[in-house]
């Protein structure tokens, strides 16, 4: 029998985030891994997905309103389920080590209800070298230092 010496390995766990109805909830920080392709909307239909390394604080909160924080650091992924931000994203051509910041802007009354618009900003190249990988290999990736003149919250102000 052959004897291996098991390194434990502390896996990141990436968060979705959920977009509220609080104008000014935003996501800060450096992109890991971008697909097209990623991730699914509510409707099973094909949208892109991007796992993010906060530099800023951010929350998500959900349909009944139930907020969850996360620090800077953390891992998150944000999916283009929404209208706007899918097409936020994917006029954004995302890259490994670009720093995004993504402000939900403006909620919009419809006949279908309520639209959700989006403010992207992008920083490409300001996160530094990032191998690209997919969302299940994000969690091996060594974080490089992020350089970006972002000035980092306390605590997300929405």
């Amino acid at each position: 029998m052959t004897t291996y010496n098991w390194e434990d390995v502390d896996v990141p766990r990436g968060a979705f985030i959920s977009w509220g109805a609080t104008v000014g909830q935003f996501v800060c920080g450096k992109v890991l891994s971008y697909d097209p392709q990623g991730g699914t909307d509510f409707n099973n239909r094909i949208c892109p997905q991007a796992v993010i390394e906060l530099i800023d604080p951010a929350a998500s909160i959900n349909k009944e309103g139930v907020r969850t924080d996360f620090p800077a650091g953390e891992l998150v992924v944000v999916k283009g389920d929404k209208v706007s931000l899918k097409r936020a994203i994917e006029a954004a051509n995302l890259n490994p080590g670009d720093v995004v910041k993504i402000t939900l802007s403006n909620l919009v009354k419809t006949a279908n209800g309520t639209v959700k618009e989006f403010d992207f900003k992008i920083a490409r190249g300001a996160g530094g070298n990032v191998k690209p990988q997919g969302f299940s290999s994000a969690a091996t990736t060594a974080h490089a230092p992020i350089n970006t003149q972002v000035t980092p919250q306390a605590e997300p102000p929405f």
